[in-house]
């Protein structure tokens, strides 16, 4: 009797080992604060500059009726909302896989608590583990189109119609082409801008699994 009471009772940890903890806990969940606020900031500064950009466009083409400056004036900007798409884009995307790993290793503290109180299990509500359980934690379903609805997955949504744009007024003011043919172009241009930012986006991702491995899945690991 006394045996199982054993058991059940919670291994006693040093204080300075609770204090460890503790403070790396508290350090993850400032981390991710920070990447939080750099990417709404990022992201906010990238469509109030497309948002300016179009309504100066808007501007200048109802003064000169579409014509010579109003081309000048887009093949000038466009070049420069892209590429500061690009750059939101990356960066974003850095953030994002840095507050993943923040999440990764609060879920590893969780289960380090568990450890040595497991009878604690049904009071957490969040996963103990940093496979499955990261995503399960922010609310997130594992599907295909789930790179989409990423701020990164956003913005690139927003550069390509930006880059597909670009291609048709390029076109369009230098080899004079019917608007069908332009219009097309910029499609492909823009499908194909979807196509490089979501490749390099899920590279990355792959990149950090296999830098970043599991340490507590949530299926044991056949070996």
């Amino acid at each position: 009797m006394e045996r199982q009471q054993d058991e059940q009772t919670p291994t006693e940890l040093p204080s300075s080992i609770i204090t460890m903890m503790t403070t790396e806990h508290y350090n993850l969940q400032s981390g991710r604060s920070m990447t939080v606020s750099d990417i709404n900031g990022r992201t906010a500064l990238f469509i109030g500059a497309v948002s300016s950009t179009l309504i100066a466009l808007a501007f200048i083409g109802n003064i000169s009726h579409l014509g010579t400056a109003f081309f000048v004036f887009s093949l000038v900007l466009f070049p420069s909302l892209v590429f500061m798409g690009l750059v939101s884009f990356e960066r974003v995307l850095q953030s994002e896989i840095e507050d993943i790993i923040y999440a990764r290793g609060m879920n590893r503290i969780r289960h380090f608590y568990l450890e040595h109180a497991p009878q604690m299990q049904p009071y957490f509500v969040l996963s103990a583990h940093d496979d499955q359980g990261v995503p399960y934690n922010l609310g997130v379903h594992q599907s295909w189109w789930q790179i989409f609805l990423t701020t990164a997955g956003m913005i690139t949504v927003i550069n390509s119609v930006l880059v597909g744009g670009f291609v048709g007024l390029l076109l369009s003011a230098l080899l004079s082409w019917p608007l069908l043919v332009c219009t097309s172009a910029g499609v492909v241009a823009f499908l194909l801008s979807i196509v490089l930012h979501q490749r390099h986006q899920w590279g990355q991702w792959k990149r950090l699994q296999r830098e970043l491995p599991t340490q507590f899945p949530s299926q044991p690991q056949l070996e």
